[in-house]
């Protein structure tokens, strides 16, 4: 165990000491928390003269804000937020089944490494899903009695978890329903439902008192980008990696099944319908993970759920047959961490510390070159090339502006959503003096995941009648606003 949670450690502080990051999404993340912090609208209005929204919940900023509040704006500071929190799901692991046997403690804290390990960049990014890891974490100590506190304390802790978690994600409570069901039923309380509910839906809501998180555009945002197909591929892949996740689900609920024999006692078994819940919402749960942008990462938060019931499988059989069981465990955890083997080795390889470096120490100089010009980062015309401005976050941390995200519209321009007439009028105005587009490359010309155009004719059009090409950097040709333009 000790092996695994070191090795754990080491990747968590390689990535905090990284100066780049590994997904496109971390830096869209980080810099909108930032500018939160400042005031910024986190979901600016379709209308407005910012393309910077997000269809996260407003608790994904306020985690990654208070991070960089306390140490200011870096790439550090940035991601830290995601390592600490897939840590703290190993601790609530581990303080959930201390009291277990040993053995029993070990292959809990081993299995939560494996997943955490299996799942990199994911289980380890500033976005909801390590948060999510987090909480439901946090929700299965609560819900094995693993603190001392009165039952509504419990209760009303397990709302503010699954509250916060639809904070994160609108389908956060899909994770949370089967433990609250199993707590209702365990402690005979409709009365522990109403409280959850009540605690889940304040908590939820709370944040929207904050002028920086208006409700409407959220969800205006959020019926537009909620619309993707769904992806047969995703599909095949998510249930693949899903085995690990439901087969501990599916024989909990055969082993209660068998151990209750009359199926009338099925709905009153609290682990039972724990089993057959948590199964239902992982298929939902894949079924979201196929479409176009998600992955098989959507189910990273069942591990907590799917470890407790590695646990109650266990506890279930006699003691003289455990170790039978605690063997088919073992082989569980030993094959996630044979699959994790691979995605180790092609993290690592991702970690390009010189390039990194490099384009931060290019950006300072171009800084520095054009002292109190306001400056952002654009796109140019290839992938190799829309990697290197991810370091856009520098730009934005050293005080220039952020009102446009490519990242964002590349979302939006597989969904046809057109770029409001205000960012357009923004960029003939020139209010941004400087844009900065990866080197030797065509501006605003490069095809998205999905392959859509990212850039509007419009949007390339307006940007070349009032911006030139003057000099060119290490990594990026320097366009700024032609004479009269502004």
């Amino acid at each position: 165990m000790l092996a695994a949670v070191i090795y754990l450690l080491v990747m968590l502080c390689s990535y905090a000491l990284y100066e780049g990051y590994l997904d496109h999404g971390e830096p869209i993340v980080a810099v909108a928390a930032f500018k939160m912090l400042d005031g910024a609208l986190v979901y600016p209005p379709f209308d407005g003269p910012n393309f910077t929204s997000n269809v996260y919940g407003p608790y994904l900023y306020l985690l990654n804000g208070l991070f960089l509040w306390i140490l200011g704006g870096s790439t550090f500071s940035g991601k830290i937020s995601g390592l600490a929190a897939i840590l703290l799901s190993v601790v609530f692991v581990w303080r959930t089944y201390r009291h277990s046997p040993q053995k029993m403690m070990f292959l809990a804290v081993i299995h939560m490494v494996a997943f955490s390990l299996l799942f990199v960049p994911y289980s380890i990014w500033n976005r909801p899903d390590p948060f999510l890891v987090m909480l439901v974490a946090a929700s299965v100590l609560v819900a094995n009695k693993s603190i001392s506190a009165p039952q509504w304390v419990q209760w009303t802790i397990l709302g503010v978890l699954g509250g916060v978690a639809l904070g994160l994600k609108v389908y956060g409570p899909l994770f949370f329903i089967p433990i609250g069901i199993y707590v209702a039923l365990r402690d005979r309380s409709f009365i522990s439902l109403l409280v959850m509910s009540a605690a889940g839906i304040a908590t939820a809501f709370l944040p929207f008192a904050m002028e920086e998180f208006q409700l409407a555009n959220l969800v205006a945002w959020f019926s537009l980008l909620a619309a993707k197909p769904n992806s047969g591929e995703l599909i095949f892949k998510a249930l693949r990696y899903g085995v690990f996740f439901l087969l501990p689900m599916a024989v909990l609920l055969g082993q209660r099944m068998v151990m209750l024999k009359r199926p009338g006692e099925y709905v009153r078994d609290p682990e039972t319908v724990y089993a057959f819940l948590t199964l239902i919402g992982a298929g939902l749960c894949v079924m979201l993970a196929a479409k176009p942008g998600a992955g098989m990462y959507y189910l990273l938060p069942f591990a907590p759920l799917a470890i407790d019931m590695t646990m109650r499988i266990i506890a279930n059989v006699r003691a003289e047959n455990r170790s039978r069981f605690m063997i088919a465990g073992g082989v569980l955890v030993f094959a996630l961490l044979m699959t994790a083997v691979p995605v180790q080795k092609r993290y690592f390889r991702a970690l390009d510390w010189d390039r990194v470096a490099n384009i931060k120490e290019d950006l300072r100089g171009i800084m520095g070159k054009y002292p109190g010009k306001t400056i952002q980062m654009a796109i140019g015309s290839t992938f190799g090339g829309y990697h290197n401005t991810l370091q856009k976050s520098e730009l934005i941390y050293a005080g220039n502006p952020y009102t446009v995200d490519f990242g964002i519209m590349i979302e939006t321009s597989y969904l046809g959503i057109p770029l409001p007439d205000a960012v357009i009028d923004a960029l003939a105005k020139c209010e941004t003096e400087i844009w900065l587009v990866p080197r030797g490359e065509k501006p605003l010309t490069m095809v998205g995941y999905y392959g859509t155009t990212v850039v509007s004719d419009l949007f390339r059009d307006t940007f070349h009648l009032h911006y030139a090409h003057t000099e060119t950097s290490a990594f990026f040709d320097i366009w700024q606003c032609k004479v009269g333009s502004s």
